[in-house]
C-alpha cells in the first residue's frame, strides 16, 4: 500500500473519529448546552407555589407576620403591596356545632387576585395555575459526570450556571424577595448558583429525565 492510500484511509478514520466525536449523542459540553435549552424551554419557568384562592388570613397570622414575614400574611401582604392582590377585612362564622354556626365569628383578612396578576399566571394540565415571575436560560455548563449505564440506555448529570430572563418589576422588590425566600436567592445569586440536571442518552440525544412528564 502506497504512502497515498496510507494517508487517505488515516484521513478517512480521522474524519470518522471527529464525527464521532462531535455527534448528538456525544457527552460534551455542546450537546449538554443543547440538553439544558430544550429543559428550560419548556420548564423553565420560575414561578412562586400555587395558592388556592382567596386566601383567608386569621389574626393570630396577622400577628406574627413580623415575626415571620414569610409566612402566610407576609406573603399575601407582599402581593398586596407589589398589586396582585387585594386584601379586605370581614368576619367569617366561628366554630360550628352539629353543623350548625354557634354564632361566634372569626376576623380574617380575605384576599382575592387582581386583574393585574392574569399575565403573570401559567397552568399546566392538571396542575393548578401559578403566578411566574420570570425564566432561566443557560449560562453555561460547569461540568458534567461520566456516562453510566441504567438499564437499557445511559445517564449522566450536568452542572450548570443559568440567567435570568423575562424577570417581572414586582419579583425585584425587597418585600417580595423577603416573602418569598427562594424567589429572592433565585434573583440575588443569578449567574452563581449551580443547578444539576439529570439526563439520559436517547438515538436522538441526550434528553433531561422527566421532559415530558
Amino acid at each position: 500500500m502506497n504512502k497515498t492510500a496510507i494517508s487517505l484511509i488515516l484521513g478517512v478514520t480521522l474524519s470518522a473519529a471527529l464525527s464521532a466525536c462531535g455527534g448528538k449523542t456525544s457527552a460534551n459540553e455542546k450537546n449538554f448546552a443543547v440538553t439544558v435549552g430544550q429543559y428550560f424551554d419548556k420548564k423553565g419557568d420560575l414561578c412562586l407555589d400555587p395558592v388556592t384562592w382567596p386566601v383567608d388570613v386569621y389574626e393570630t397570622d396577622l400577628r406574627q407576620q413580623k415575626l415571620y414575614p414569610d409566612g402566610v400574611a407576609g406573603r399575601m401582604a407582599a402581593l398586596e403591596a407589589a398589586g396582585l392582590a387585594r386584601g379586605e377585612d370581614m368576619e367569617l362564622p366561628g366554630t360550628f356545632v352539629d353543623g350548625k354556626p354557634n354564632g361566634l365569628k372569626v376576623k380574617v383578612r380575605r384576599y382575592t387576585m387582581t386583574a393585574a396578576a392574569q399575565p403573570y399566571l401559567r397552568a399546566d394540565a392538571k396542575k393548578q395555575p401559578r403566578l411566574c415571575w420570570g425564566r432561566k436560560s443557560l449560562d453555561k455548563v460547569v461540568r458534567w459526570a461520566d456516562p453510566a449505564k441504567v438499564g437499557d440506555h445511559e445517564e449522566s448529570s450536568v452542572i450548570y450556571t443559568y440567567t435570568l430572563s423575562n424577570v417581572a418589576a414586582w419579583a425585584r422588590k425587597p418585600q417580595v424577595k423577603e416573602a418569598f425566600p427562594v424567589l429572592g436567592r433565585t434573583v440575588d445569586g443569578e449567574r452563581t448558583q449551580k443547578e444539576k440536571l439529570y439526563v439520559k442518552l436517547t438515538p436522538q440525544g441526550w434528553e433531561a429525565l422527566g421532559l415530558n412528564d
